[in-house]
């Protein structure tokens, strides 16, 4: 019988449905549309199952090819893994079902198929135990992105992913350089054996490649000044594009600096420089997203904006605010995600992305608006909602430490949630309260784009109402990433 519980179909499934898109493309084009709603489908079940076993044991590991680790690839899940798996999933699983009422542009067999790609590197990225299989699951991310963002082909889109295919070439290419640096000075590319063997290296023989990873990463994660790439690629790319873009794809890449920093470097070594980059990227992305007036834009700055958040909240290095960092991802990918579809289904009715067409749109569109508030509410932290108790578990983290780089930088926290409060107002208050200069026509989202929106948004608001468990699973993962259990339960499991 196949153990379901097993990482590796995480990948190989949604894999095994790329090559079904393009073979059934050749037979029934709107075959292609619902292949990938089966494949994240089956995703999420496998991901679920997945849940008991990793806390049972800690983490789950799988092998391939019969070996053992260093020699085998190996696909480890631990509590940290999971969440980021099981968000991964589930949005790939309801964006695919937005995507069969909003994609209507050829060649739809080649989007599916590279949408379905973009999410398996993803994953990928999330739960290889292998530097060079982090490396070219970023490339398999990296690729997909280019080809979906330039995807309408019309002059912004291909401007916009020539500017990302760049930036991305540049930090796969720092990002191996990187990884060859580590082999070369451990013999191993196995994540767990690169741990015990770079610990005899001296910090300053480790910090070039260090470095060289955390520019590499930090491209694809949206860090400033390396973010050059992403205002460009949200306005371009289709709607539910840049929901996992947003939601899920930059968060991946800070989850790699997270792990790599976490298990190979010696964190307390550059925590200031980590913890400056970070709040950078918060003031950046806030203040630029307060200045947009288009309105994907806006999100786009406000992703900057929030990465830099949940960041920061790594740089702490407590289990008080890792654990508000890990609840920031989740209201971040849950919200931000939910934002892109509704913007999306608006601007199919509007037909324009200017924030000033969106003038009384809150009268027209009743259920979007109600969901885009409830996003913006939940990012902005107010309470009840999701965004308010990962907000303040961040401050209190930071104000545990009562000294003045934390409380200098929970001021500019507050500063920076004015910000992002100021700009989410002033769009709800001109959608609700604002009257156009004509009466128009608008019409309320297909029901096949509000379904997703409905889900995700009821995800969020029984998150926000019954936290109780997503907060004490989140401080199990932050306390076995400072307590470094990844590498002793792979060592115990893994047999290195």
């Amino acid at each position: 019988m196949v153990n379901l519980a097993n990482p590796i179909l995480l990948i190989v499934i949604p894999l095994l449905f790329v090559f079904l898109i393009a073979f059934s493309s050749a037979f029934s084009k709107s075959a292609a549309k619902y292949l990938p709603i089966i494949a994240f489908g089956i995703n999420v079940v496998v991901a679920m199952l997945l849940v008991p076993e990793v806390l049972k044991n800690g983490l789950v590991l799988s092998t391939t090819a019969g070996f053992k680790p260093p020699i085998a690839i190996d696909m480890i899940v631990d509590k940290l893994a999971l969440f980021l798996v099981i968000i991964a999933s589930v949005l790939g699983f309801v964006v695919s079902i937005y995507n069969v009422a909003y994609i209507d542009e050829e060649p739809e067999e080649k989007f599916y198929a590279l949408f379905t790609l973009l999410i398996t590197g993803i994953i990928w990225m999330i739960i290889t135990g292998d530097l060079f299989n982090l490396f070219v699951a970023f490339e398999v991310t990296s690729i997909a992105a280019f080809g979906l963002v330039g995807f309408h082909r019309d002059k912004g889109s291909v401007e916009a992913g020539f500017k990302y295919l760049v930036m991305g070439a540049i930090g796969g290419s720092l990002l191996l350089v990187g990884i060859i640096m580590l082999y070369a000075a451990t013999g191993t590319l196995n994540i767990i054996d690169v741990a015990q063997k770079s610990a005899e290296l001296t910090f300053q023989q480790k910090f070039l490649a260090y470095a060289l990873i955390f520019v590499g990463l930090g491209i694809e994660g949206a860090l400033f000044p390396l973010n050059a790439w992403l205002p460009d690629a949200h306005p371009a790319a289709p709607s539910s594009v840049s929901s996992i873009l947003s939601g899920i794809m930059t968060t991946a890449a800070i989850y790699a600096i997270i792990r790599i920093t976490n298990i190979i470097f010696d964190y307390n070594q550059i925590y200031l420089f980590l913890m400056f980059f970070a709040l950078l990227t918060l003031i950046f992305g806030e203040i630029a997203a307060y200045y947009q007036k288009d309105i994907k834009r806006m999100l786009a700055y406000s992703t900057i904006g929030q990465t830099g958040l949940f960041f920061f909240a790594f740089t702490i290095h407590s289990t008080n605010g890792l654990q508000g960092a890990f609840l920031q991802i989740i209201n971040h990918s849950v919200s931000k995600s939910m934002l892109f579809l509704v913007v999306g289904a608006m601007i199919v009715q509007v037909g324009s992305r200017n924030i000033e067409d969106f003038v009384g749109l809150g009268r027209k569109m009743k259920v979007s608006s109600f969901f885009l508030a409830i996003g913006m509410f939940s990012l902005m932290g107010m309470p009840p909602f999701f965004g308010f108790w990962s907000k303040l578990k961040i401050i209190f983290a930071a104000l545990q430490h009562s000294n003045a780089l934390m409380i200098g930088s929970v001021v500019i926290i507050l500063l920076m949630s004015v910000v992002e409060g100021a700009y989410f107002f002033k769009l709800l208050q001109m959608m609700f309260f604002g009257k156009a200069e004509q009466d128009r026509e608008i019409k309320e989202a297909s029901f096949g784009m509000l379904v997703p929106v409905v889900i995700l948004g009821f995800i969020l608001l029984f998150i926000s109402f019954y936290p109780t468990p997503v907060l004490d699973f989140a401080h199990q993962a932050a306390s076995d990433l400072m307590n470094k259990n990844y590498i002793n339960l792979a060592l115990k499991l893994g047999g290195l």
